[in-house]
């Protein structure tokens, strides 16, 4: 095994969050085990090649391991490259940002009918942002051995396209596989997830996101506040729950204009999750908070994991139904546009 890395050293960011409030670093780093990307695979030379990343959200800096396993009909030795990629495209910035290679392995991976015997590596995801509320991309990429990237203009100079090896580049001679995934630099903002109610296995329950103002000064308006889960990290088609946000009537004035949120103040975002599918054990969801849902610079934010336990009321999964439509006008046929109407006798 090869393997080429960007040198750097590790800056650490201590986040103050007021008792009581969860510490976001420790349920990212405890919980984040529960948030997995989907498994990927692709074919080289002939060979399955399958990709597993332990974690889709991490604090920036952290380390993941990445599981490959090949599978073919006869055994066989087939070379890969491994390659980690980067980008900072924060909110608000209008320079586009390529993807920055911080790390790349070349590794023999022995095939055999079944999956070869795994191969693991761990990788660090850059380095520690020294401000907080900021949010990084990583990819971590398999493709066949020996590819390199084309270089091209980018705002700012030439850079190599990492994305001329991903989806848009995809051939019978450049395949590849790929898992991104979330980096966060520690919350500027207080955060807690709390069940409002049971946490049941068959029926509808609600989860509140608790937001406190803990960045240091006024916000002029409250921060965007969504939830999300495993499944919609990995896009999945069918998720196990369907999660809406209860809409509020007190995120504006009487004219409209945005509420401002005071230093250490309090507000509290619902979300009401329904169980398409029976659900077991427990569930884990992820909530972020940002100042400025992306426009501007970026502002005040925050990321935090919680896992509840399941439990099993007995009752059946409940039905979503579809609010129905009233019924469409009959559409007149050609005749009864080209008939004049009847003129009532006097």
């Amino acid at each position: 095994m090869k393997r080429e890395a960007a040198a750097g050293f590790l800056l650490t960011v201590g986040v103050l969050v007021p008792a009581g409030w969860h510490s976001l670093q420790a349920d990212i780093e405890h919980d984040g085990k529960h948030m997995r990307p989907m498994q990927q695979e692709t074919t080289i030379d002939d060979v399955k090649v399958t990709l597993d990343v332990d974690r889709a959200v991490v604090m920036t800096g952290d380390t993941v391991t990445a599981t490959l396993v090949a599978t073919s009909d006869k055994p066989k030795d087939v070379t890969v490259d491994l390659r980690a990629l980067h980008t900072q495209n924060y909110s608000g910035e209008r320079v586009e940002r390529p993807w920055q290679q911080i790390d790349r392995e070349t590794i023999t991976l022995h095939a055999a009918p079944g999956g070869g015997k795994p191969v693991t590596t761990r990788i660090k995801l850059g380095e520690r942002p020294a401000e907080l509320a900021l949010e990084d991309s990583f990819k971590i990429m398999v493709t066949k051995a020996g590819l390199k990237p084309v270089v091209r203009e980018f705002d700012g100079g030439k850079a190599p396209d990492y994305d001329a090896l991903g989806p848009s580049g995809v051939t019978s001679d450049n395949p590849i596989a790929g898992v991104y995934i979330r980096g966060w630099s520690g919350n500027s903002l207080g955060m807690k997830l709390v069940p409002e109610g049971t946490v049941a296995s068959g029926k509808p329950f609600t989860i509140a996101v608790h937001i406190k103002n803990t960045s240091g000064h006024k916000l002029e308006s409250r921060p965007w506040v969504s939830l999300s889960t495993q499944e919609d990290l990995q896009a999945t088609d069918e998720p196990a729950v369907d999660i809406q946000e209860i809409e509020s009537d007190d995120r504006s004035d009487a004219d409209g204009n945005p509420k401002p949120l005071k230093r250490n103040a309090e507000f509290v975002e619902r979300f009401t999750v329904t169980p398409h599918k029976k659900l077991a054990g427990a569930i884990s969801f992820l909530a972020t908070a940002t100042e400025n849902e992306g426009l501007g610079p970026h502002g005040a934010g925050a990321m935090d994991i919680a896992t509840f336990k399941i439990t099993d009321t007995g009752e059946p999964v409940a039905v979503v139904e579809e609010p129905s439509q009233p019924a469409a006008p009959p559409v007149p046929s050609l005749t009864d546009m080209l008939t004049p109407p009847a003129v009532a006798a006097n």
